[in-house]
């Protein structure tokens, strides 16, 4: 076994890489016209309909562009907790 050479970022008198974030971590996807999390991918193949577009259910937005959270794992149960009492 060799020497351990010191890291470029310690002798350049820089700040460490941040980590990345411990635990697991959950994306919602929300519509950006109503802010609803009822969003799902409409499948090709369906009539009129283009790949990759998503649709609200609640207010029937269709379009490409969703809006993604990523939320914590707790963040993640406190979501769930407040659709289930809608």
């Amino acid at each position: 076994m060799g020497k351990l050479k010191t890291p470029d970022w310690i002798l350049k008198g820089e700040k460490a890489p941040k980590k990345k974030k411990q635990g697991k971590t959950y994306r919602v996807k929300k519509c950006p016209k109503c802010g609803s999390t009822e969003v799902s991918i409409v499948l090709v193949g369906e009539e009129g309909k283009k790949p990759d577009s998503w649709e609200c259910r609640a207010c029937r937005w269709k379009g490409r562009n969703v809006e993604e959270k990523e939320l914590t794992e707790d963040e993640f149960l406190e979501h769930l907790e407040k659709m289930e009492g809608k």
